[in-house]
């Protein structure tokens, strides 16, 4: 039997679908015996088999190889109920749990994203609580030999430190809902000056709209002093920029023909000039050119207003 492969990749196959006992890569970093996987040596053990079919999936290591290592057992083991140590080992939990509600009151734009991991870190290891009792799981050989509680001790100081965090559970619902009213009412805020913006910008009283995307549109210059426009018609967009009308018709005809398709745009075109500028890619139907995005829509809009001009 084959016990030498040429990735990591094929090994960490192997051992999520149990088709052998043993095998390694042939750089040895990455190794498995019966039911323990191991990344660089057996003081760090990347996953385990466990009773019932589920895996246990080390997430705790941080260096470039071990990182990969933890997404190709991840991705080949997708099949199976996965659990994380860093989600499931109280002492992991507590940490990660404290870490954030530290953080919290200080945090702007990232309340969200802390409540939310902090909910994730609770059910997570609610969730292995429940699976280690009903398949009779007491202890687990961690790494280096390591044996580690899997059912938490109801007695145990951990315990305490996060039953009280769950008693006040319902604060962070609570803040949670409020940052969300919050934010829509900010979003709203923000949504009618953009609308405003935008108008202001189609109606030819502003130059320049700050946002994600270009807005285009047909402008005329009758002595042409700024741009040197086809028949004093020029085309303009929120980000300031002019660009001749040829231009112009060139890539939108080059955009019909390919119907606007991404992958074709991208086989075709893709590093075509348009003035000065060059075309990046077709991603989201939108047109990245240079730092600026022009979406699908926006560019058939264009079209409509140069059609009125013949």
């Amino acid at each position: 039997m084959k016990k030498v492969f040429s990735t990591s990749s094929e090994v960490m196959h192997l051992f999520a679908n149990k088709n052998q006992d043993n095998a390694t890569n042939q750089t040895r970093n990455a190794f498995f015996e019966r039911t323990s996987l191991y990344s660089y040596g057996y003081h760090y053990k990347l996953a385990l088999h466990l009773e019932g079919g589920a895996i246990l999936i080390n997430d705790g290591g941080y260096s470039p190889t071990t990182s990969k290592h933890i997404g190709e057992i991840s991705q080949a083991s997708r099949h199976k109920k996965q659990f994380y140590s860093e989600s499931i080992f109280i002492s992991n939990v507590l940490r990660q749990i404290e870490n954030l509600l530290t953080k919290l009151p200080r945090a702007t734009k990232r309340k969200l994203e802390y409540i939310a991991t902090i909910k994730s870190l609770f059910n997570d290891f609610q969730a292995f609580q429940q699976y280690a009792k009903e398949n009779k799981i007491e202890f687990i050989k961690w790494s280096g030999g390591d044996l580690v509680k899997a059912q938490i001790d109801k007695r145990s100081k951990d315990y305490k430190r996060l039953l009280f965090i769950a008693k006040n559970m319902q604060n962070l619902d609570i803040l949670e809902s409020e940052v969300l009213e919050a934010k829509q009412r900010k979003d709203k805020k923000e949504a009618t000056k953009q609308k405003q913006s935008i108008k202001s910008y189609r109606e030819g009283k502003s130059d320049f709209v700050r946002l994600d995307f270009d807005l285009l549109d047909l402008r005329y210059n009758q002595n042409n002093k700024d741009f040197e426009g086809q028949n004093g018609y020029y085309i303009h967009t929120s980000q300031n920029v002019k660009l001749s009308l040829k231009d112009g018709q060139k890539i939108i005809s080059s955009l019909e023909a390919l119907q606007y398709n991404e992958e074709a745009i991208n086989e075709n075109l893709k590093g075509a000039k348009i003035g000065y500028y060059t075309l990046n890619k077709a991603q989201n139907k939108a047109l990245y050119i240079g730092c600026h995005s022009i979406k699908f829509e926006e560019v058939k809009r264009l079209k409509k207003q140069i059609n009125k001009l013949n």
